[in-house]
């Protein structure tokens, strides 16, 4: 016969092999390429996340390009994707476009060319403008 600590214990053991059994294979982290590019424009100050951390990097020479992981590209979170790019203060004006871009492998998820001094991408939000205005790359 099997007492209250029996059961009990029973219960446990049942109910940790049941929470083991269900539980969801772990997501492989992401490796994300970041880039951000212009004819125009020489240098950005630049945002991203690189394993959960926003990273800013100040004044980087454009064309520039880095390759980090991210445990979920596609994350509206810190755990997503994300690219700010700002050259207000390295020559800012009208038809001067940067572009930004984020790919996850081959795959482009966000693409965004603006003349405005800033532009960003996010993983979660699958985007890609162009302006009609000549500018680009």
């Amino acid at each position: 016969m099997c007492s209250d600590y029996c059961r009990a214990l029973a219960g446990v053991v049942i109910g940790s092999a049941v929470a083991i059994a269900s539980a969801v294979p772990a997501h492989a982290e992401d490796l994300i390429t970041y880039e951000v590019t212009s004819a125009s424009i020489s240098a950005a100050d630049v945002q991203y996340y690189d394993d959960s951390v926003r990273k800013v990097q100040r004044r980087v020479a454009l064309p520039w390009r880095v390759t980090v992981s991210v445990p979920d590209a596609t994350s509206p979170t810190s755990t997503g994707a994300e690219l700010r790019a700002d050259w207000r203060g390295y020559g800012r004006s009208a038809f001067k476009y940067v572009t930004v871009r984020i790919y996850q492998g081959d795959r482009l998820l966000c693409e965004s060319t603006l003349d405005v001094g800033a532009a960003t991408c996010y993983g979660s939000t699958p985007h890609r403008n162009f302006p009609a205005t000549a500018g680009g790359g």
